[in-house]
C-alpha cells in the first residue's frame, strides 16, 4: 500500500510539473494545429494583404497552417469583438489596426476595450502623402496653402469615411496649415482614389500603397509626406517637416493581439516568431513593394505606445468636433 501511495504521488508530480515550472503544458506543444487570423476588414485591402504575407511566414515559421479570416464591418469592431470573446489558448487572434484601439473608442459605441486584448507585436506601418488632382492650380505646399487660404472651404478633401484615420490625417493637415478643407466623405479607399483620378475632388491624403503609384504615373500630384524623412517610393516629395510645417505627422499600422488571459508563455512564442519575420529581409522587401514600412515594435513597447496614441487621437477628434452618425 505504502510503494502504491508512493507511485500516485510521484505521477501526480510529474502530471504537475509544467504548471510547477511556471509553463502550461498546452504551452510547450503550442501550435500543434492550425490558428485562425481575424482581419477585421474585407479581402483584397491593404489589411488584408499585409495579414497574408504575415500568415504565409508565419505558418512557415511555426509548420501550420494559418487561416486567414476576414470579419470587416463597423469600422474594425466586428472583428475585434469577436476574437475579444474569444477561446483564450492562441489559435485565434487580431490582425488589429489602428483604428481598432486608437478612434474607435471615441467614435463608435464598441463592445471590446483594450484591455481585452494581450499585445503581441506591431507588423508594419503605412505612411501617407498628401496629393491633389492633377489639373489642381498648385504645385506645392506653399501654393496649395495660399489657395486654400483665398478659398477657405472650397478645397473638396477626401476622406475614406467619417471618422476614419484618412479623414483624421486630413484635418491634421488642414490645422497644421491652417486653412480649412471641406471634407468629403467616401465609402472606403477605393472610391475616394477613383474621384481623385477623375478630378472630382481636390485633394485627398492617401496611402502609399496607391499615392506612390499614381503619383509617378501622373495621374495626380503628391505634395508632400506625412512622415518624418522622405520615403524611399516617393523620393523627389518632401515631407511636410522639411517645408517648415513639424506637427503635420501621421501614419497607420497593424499589429497582432491574442485574447487577455492568453498563457503568457503562448503569447512569448508568437512575439518571438512574429518579431522574427517583421525582422527578416524578405519581410521587408515585401512590405516596401505595396508602399509599406516593416515596423517590429515587442508587446511591452506596443501595450505603452497604443494608450498614448488613443490618447492623442481622442484630443483631435474632440476639438475638430469629429462625429460618426
Amino acid at each position: 500500500m505504502r510503494l502504491f501511495h508512493c507511485a500516485r504521488v510521484i505521477a501526480g508530480f510529474i502530471a504537475a510539473l509544467p504548471f510547477v515550472t511556471g509553463v502550461p503544458a498546452q504551452a510547450q506543444h503550442y501550435p500543434d494545429r492550425a490558428i485562425n487570423l481575424v482581419v477585421p476588414f474585407p479581402p483584397g485591402g491593404t489589411t488584408d494583404i499585409v495579414a497574408r504575407i504575415l500568415a504565409e511566414q508565419l505558418g512557415t515559421y511555426f509548420g501550420k497552417q494559418i487561416l486567414i479570416e476576414n470579419r470587416g464591418g463597423a469600422s474594425t469592431s466586428l472583428g475585434a469583438q469577436m476574437v475579444a470573446g474569444a477561446d483564450k489558448d492562441g489559435y485565434t487572434l487580431l490582425f488589429g489596426a489602428a483604428t481598432t484601439f486608437t478612434t474607435n473608442p471615441h467614435l463608435l459605441p464598441i463592445k471590446y476595450k483594450l484591455e481585452d486584448f494581450a499585445p503581441v507585436g506591431m507588423v508594419a506601418k503605412i505612411p501617407f502623402a498628401f496629393v491633389v488632382k492633377k489639373d489642381f492650380p498648385a504645385t506645392d505646399i506653399a501654393s496649395f496653402r495660399a489657395y486654400a487660404l483665398a478659398n477657405p472651404g472650397k478645397v473638396n478633401n477626401a476622406t475614406n469615411g467619417p471618422g476614419s484615420t484618412v479623414h483624421l490625417l486630413g484635418e491634421v493637415v488642414a490645422r497644421g496649415l491652417g486653412v480649412k478643407l471641406q471634407h468629403v466623405h467616401y465609402r472606403g479607399a477605393a472610391p475616394a482614389m477613383n474621384d481623385m483620378l477623375g478630378g472630382v475632388v481636390d485633394s485627398n491624403v492617401e496611402a502609399l500603397t496607391n499615392s506612390a503609384p499614381n503619383h509617378k504615373a501622373g495621374l495626380y500630384r503628391a505634395l508632400a509626406v506625412l512622415s518624418e524623412q522622405r520615403l524611399p517610393q516617393l523620393p523627389d516629395v518632401p515631407t511636410f517637416k522639411e517645408l517648415g510645417f513639424p506637427s503635420i505627422l501621421g501614419e497607420t499600422w497593424f499589429a497582432v493581439y491574442a485574447p487577455a488571459g492568453t498563457p503568457q508563455p503562448i503569447v512569448d512564442k508568437l512575439s518571438v516568431a512574429v518579431m522574427r519575420i517583421v525582422k527578416s529581409p524578405d519581410f521587408e522587401r515585401r512590405m516596401q513593394a505595396i508602399g509599406n514600412q516593416p515596423f517590429a515594435m515587442g508587446p511591452a513597447e506596443l501595450a505603452t505606445y497604443v494608450p498614448s496614441e488613443r490618447e492623442r487621437l481622442g484630443k483631435l477628434i474632440r476639438e475638430a468636433n469629429i462625429k460618426v452618425e
